[in-house]
């Protein structure tokens, strides 16, 4: 790319995402607080069975360690051993908080912003995989995840003080009326799939340079950072230490990108190229269409090629859960 389409590709990149900013206090679709997501992260920690010695899982969420590299991968921006993800509680933390955080809105979505019936479906998944929990074991531990969930909400967020919805990131934001959808219609996008939109971005992104008022090898403006880190990693980062600390800048990309690969995929009918095509024209516009021409096309077509070679050399994984399967 010449040194003018990459002038004029950030140009373009810049205005969409301070449009986009503007438009992020429409109503969001089903974007839980971070309370909520503290509130099913502990319950999750209660009503865990006892960490034991060589019991097969791993951490105080009593995580498999099947699943743990990938979600370490994708959460925290390295692939983590069980061993490494049982000694590095802070790790550990993030990364549950990560995937609770993709499935709760997940759920909220599934039944129209039902609090009660998300944190059920989401207690079941990490049980069993699943949102059918039938049986009288797993009905009594989703029954117990709820119960805690109850207690930790009503601590973080008394009636009188409702938290509202954060306002957060560069994307147009679709109106809740026009994204709810069936649970059958939601789009489940895999950890590979993440991780291969998170480094066909890096890839595509023009190079890092000081004082160039974009941060991190993904050149994220700075004024979505806080925002942004505050949702994703559950504290606000200045741009500063955005650009110092590469861990929490990929994991905060990576958690941006599972949001917004699923609508993508939902908005196209699961169509993969579509999907990846319509997430790098929001990441460079704020807007999910409207690069067919010019720098925005190149800019999408480069990214649509570095995911394709991603992906290749990657193998698609099934969900697998904690106490069960993600």
């Amino acid at each position: 790319m010449s040194s003018k389409l990459i002038r004029q590709a950030r140009h373009l990149l810049f205005s969409g995402l301070m449009v986009s900013v503007g438009l992020w206090a429409m109503p969001a679709q089903a974007q839980v607080s971070d309370a909520k997501v503290n509130a099913m992260l502990e319950a999750l920690r209660q009503a865990a069975p006892p960490n034991k010695p060589n019991d097969g899982m791993f951490s105080q969420w009593q995580v498999l360690p099947g699943i743990i590299p990938s979600w370490t991968k994708q959460c925290v921006g390295r692939e983590l051993t069980p061993a490494q993800f049982e000694s590095d509680a802070t790790a550990a933390r993030n990364t549950v908080a990560c995937i609770v955080r993709r499935e709760l809105d997940k759920q909220y979505q599934a039944t129209r912003n039902n609090e009660t019936a998300s944190a059920r479906n989401v207690a079941c998944w990490w049980m069993t995989g699943t949102t059918a929990c039938n049986s009288r074991a797993t009905a009594t531990y989703v029954q117990r995840v709820v119960g805690f969930y109850q207690q930790q909400a009503g601590r973080s967020n008394p009636p009188a003080q409702r938290s509202s919805s954060p306002q957060r990131q560069s994307s147009t934001q679709p109106s809740q009326q026009s994204t709810a959808q069936s649970s059958s219609s939601i789009a489940l996008v895999s950890d590979n799939q993440v991780a291969a939109m998170v480094e066909a971005l890096r890839q595509a992104a023009p190079p890092n340079r000081p004082n160039d008022g974009m941060f991190s090898q993904w050149q994220v403006l700075p004024n979505i950072i806080p925002s942004w880190s505050k949702q994703c990693i559950g504290q606000e980062l200045t741009p500063a230490q955005f650009e110092a600390d590469a861990t929490a800048a990929r994991t905060v990309v990576s958690c941006i990108m599972q949001r917004e690969l699923n609508r993508q995929y939902s908005a196209n009918n699961n169509n993969e190229t579509a999907a990846v095509r319509g997430t790098a024209c929001w990441w460079m516009t704020g807007n999910a269409t409207g690069c067919s021409s010019g720098a925005t096309a190149s800019y999408v077509e480069k990214v649509v090629g570095f995911y394709q070679q991603q992906a290749q050399g990657s193998r698609s994984s099934q969900p697998q859960s904690s106490i069960a399967r993600d």
